[in-house]
Parts: structure tokens; sequence; C-alpha cells
């Protein structure tokens, strides 16, 4: 049975596992625990599936099918050696292992329920191809999670908020505490997942464990806000569990302030000065608005402006942006013939500023006029040389600011979601303070900690979403183990 609300007949319920949290994480784990045979009850404190991965592109995966009908070469050990020097052998690296060696069987699984994937690039200069993309994103494979539950016998309970992971006298999990409308629900389980998604959305949690951050702006940018309260977290660590990675976040950055224009604000071409008026960092970074998100974080007020001109823009317009992105839900036009008028409209709401003067700019912006000129004056003269004698910037992206109107679009830093929470081992157990597991206790996804460090590896690319499935199958396969 899928897809139950509030018509419960009783206040208890048994099964072997209770998962909480109908995302991603969530779903791969009531599937693959219900493929051991263990029967399986999903609590969903929303009223629909999906949580972040609604919004997701795809995974990543090493050894894949789709790799191998490709003649693409990249083995799980290529990829485990890439994202562990990346991290700088910070993260746990069994847990690391563990997720890749799955990941290509992984893709296998889901193709298996219906999931048709194709290979794309997320950035220049890609030495892994490993990024798999549903046809339509990731809802194509929440629908699929959602038809195998339903032939499976899986039962999802929406509108249900758990409250509270129960235990025996020997701190056995055997159960959870929900509130499904205005009815208290215990129930009663051998094992628990939990999936809730992390804690983007909880302006305490977010800081007390991400305070280099400002939060007010960059809960502003975080389209997840709301949808993830960290109340799997918050359950975990009352049973003794312990953190990990705690103040790691998927940033992006820099963010316009103006949605629409995001794509131009970030373009390769564009000149990125802060709030002193100057340059702090190489543009072309944006190729991985992970990675340049910690340079803003840097600069005064976590802000910084793109600055571009008119031939910037125009090429912009007619041969497209510089960074590919293939995904198949956020995918960017190659070329959009109306971003100058979206431009001159954000203009009237003092969103930006467009001018012939760059005094006016500067006034905009806040900053010194002379210092704002000199900076122009300086980095045209590299365009000329066809040298970035500050940042070494490709001289391909090197274009002078000569051609007004010129632009400055405001920016600054968001998130799309946590990264560490509980911590686990490779089994996807939730461990205490001592590094025991907690018995019948799982974690994947945004809740755990271990596989991603302090910036998302970008060149890892489907990092989150890969991480979540292949964390919620492991769980659900233990779990049914464990049970049995």
């Amino acid at each position: 049975m899928v897809g139950t609300k509030h018509d419960l007949k009783c206040t208890e319920l048994k099964t072997d596992i209770a998962v909480i949290g109908a995302g991603g994480c969530g779903l791969a784990a009531a599937v693959a625990a219900a493929q051991k045979g263990a029967k399986v009850i999903v609590l969903e404190n929303r009223s629909r599936a999906g949580g972040a991965t609604m919004f997701a592109e795809g995974p990543f995966a090493a050894d894949s099918p789709v790799q191998k009908r490709l003649n693409i070469d990249c083995t799980s050990e290529a990829l485990f050696k890439m994202h562990m020097t990346y991290n700088h052998w910070e993260v746990d690296a069994r847990l690391v292992r563990a997720i890749i060696n799955e990941s290509g069987d992984t893709i296998r699984w889901l193709e298996d329920q219906g999931v048709d994937f194709y290979m794309a690039h997320m950035s220049p200069g890609e030495t892994l191809y490993e990024w798999h993309n549903p046809r339509n994103g990731g809802p194509e494979v929440i629908q699929a999670f959602l038809n195998t539950c339903r032939k499976l016998g899986v039962q999802i309970l929406y509108e249900t908020s758990v409250r509270k992971i129960l235990t025996d006298s020997s701190g056995i999990v055997n159960g959870v505490v929900a509130k499904a409308g205005g009815t208290e629900l215990t129930v009663r389980a051998r094992s628990v997942i939990i999936a809730t998604g992390g804690f983007g959305g909880n302006k305490r949690m977010m800081q007390k464990y991400t305070a280099f951050l400002d939060i007010d702006r960059a809960m502003q940018r975080t389209m997840l806000l709301g949808i993830h309260n960290g109340d799997g977290i918050r359950m975990a660590f009352e049973l003794g569990a312990a953190g990990d990675g705690l103040g790691n976040l998927c940033l992006h950055g820099p963010l316009s302030e103006v949605r629409r224009a995001f794509g131009i604000a970030i373009e390769a071409k564009t000149v990125w000065v802060n709030r002193n008026g100057e340059r702090f960092m190489e543009e072309s970074a944006s190729f991985s608005p992970f990675e340049s998100a910690n340079g803003v974080l840097r600069q005064p007020g976590q802000t910084c402006f793109s600055l571009f001109d008119e031939a910037i823009l125009q090429n912009a317009i007619k041969n497209g942006m510089d960074r590919p992105f293939e995904s198949s839900l956020h995918s960017r036009p190659q070329n959009d013939p109306k971003l100058d008028t979206i431009l001159r409209e954000e203009a009237k709401l003092d969103h930006l500023k467009i001018s012939n003067s760059w005094d006016k700019i500067a006034g905009w912006m806040g900053v010194n006029s002379a210092t704002l000129t000199d900076t122009i004056r300086e980095y045209n003269t590299d365009c000329e040389r066809g040298r970035d004698h500050l940042f070494a910037k490709d001289p391909i992206h090197l274009k002078p600011l000569r051609n007004p109107p010129f632009y400055s679009i405001r920016c600054s830093v968001g998130y799309l979601s946590t990264l560490g929470g509980i911590k686990i081992n490779h089994r996807m157990e939730v461990l205490n303070k001592q590094s025991k597991p907690i018995r019948g206790l799982y974690a994947g996804g945004n809740d755990a900690g271990g596989f991603s460090g302090s910036t998302y590896n970008a060149h890892l690319a489907g990092t989150g979403c890969g991480f979540a499935f292949n964390s919620g199958r492991i769980a659900g396969e233990n779990a049914a183990k464990y049970v049995s």
C-alpha cells in the first residue's frame, strides 16, 4: 500500500523496518529492504514524496552498464582516488569506497526499475565521465521508486511526522513515535533508517553548525527552506549518536540576487569585484560554483559584484554561455534572446545597475569610484596583453570591458543542502560517540556525514544524489539482513 494519509485504523503499527523520510535516500532504502523480503513502512512529513531529489539531476557512478555500453572507461578505483585526493583524505575512506563500489550496480538497479539514463557533463575539462542523468531528472527516479514500492507492498504514510526513535532497555532500536494529523502513532520496528535530508531549513541548527555563513541571506537563496528541519539528526543525537561533518554545506556562488540573471552573473568573461572595488579571484572558477563560493565567503559582507559590458552580454545572447551544463532539469539555454530585456526590467527595480558610467555604477555598488576605475583599467590592460597577472585566468576568457552600457549584478552565497550530520560506518550503521553501532539504527543521504568534505566535489558530478541513492540502498539491504 502506498500513499496513506490520516485514515489509520489504529494508533500502533508493526513492521520490520521503519524508514523516516520518502526522498531519494529513504525510498532507495525502502525498495532495497523490501526486495530482501523485509516488511517496510515509510513515514514522510510532507504530503508527497521526493524531497531534494525532486530538484536533483542524477547520480555519479563507476563501471555502470551505461558506461560499458558507451565504452566509457571510468573505474571505481579512479573515482575513489579522485574523491579522496580532492578531500585530502578528511572523509571516511571505507565509506567512500563502499558507496563508489556500489554505484555502478545501482545504475543497473535503477534501470531495472525503468529509469532511462544518459551521460552528461558538469563542467569543461572533466577527466572522468561519470554523471548519469535520468531523462526527466530526479523526479523520474522518485516515480520509479514509488512504482516499485507499490509492487512490493511498501506502506508510505504521508503527513506523518516522526518525533522520537524508540529503544528497549538495552538501547536497541525498536520503533518510532510519530504524529499523523492529530493522532499519535507508534510504529514498532526492529530497525529504523533515518533519511530526512539534513537540516538546511532549520535556522537554529544552521546558526549553530555553520556560523561562518551569513545565515539570513543564504537561507533566502536555498530552494530547500522549510523542507529539511534536521529532525532525523536530532533524534539520532538523542540516542547518543556522534556527529560527522556538521558544518559542511553544498554552497553555491556567486549567486545573483536576480534569479533570472544567474547565468550571465557567473559567465567566465565577467569580472568579479568585492565591496572594496577589487578583484578577488579568477572568474572561470564559476565552472565549479561550489568552489567559487569559497572565494565569495572571504569577501566583506560575503558579497561581490559581477561586471560586464554590452559586448559580453551580446556574445552570451548570440553564442551562449561559456559553461556547459547538460542536466535534465536545470540546463541553461545556449543563448537567451530575451536576456537583455530581462536585465533592463530588473534594473528598473534596482536589482542591478546599468550605466554608461563606471562612476555611477560605483555609486550604486557603494564602492570607491577611483578604485573601481583602476580595477577595470588594470583588467583591460591584462586583456590586451593576454595575461591575467593576478589570477592567471585562461586567456580565452579575457575580454575587456570597453563597450557601454556597463552592467553590475550584486551576488552572494546560497546553498543547496547540508552535507554532514550523523556519523555512520561503511554499512550505514549509526555510530555512537565511542564509534560503536547503535543496534538497529541506520542513516544515509544528507543526514549522514563522512562522504563529502567542506567543499562539494563538482568533479564527482552527482555527489549528493549518488550518495543518497547508494547509502539508502546499502542501508536498506543491511537493515533487512539485520532484522532477518
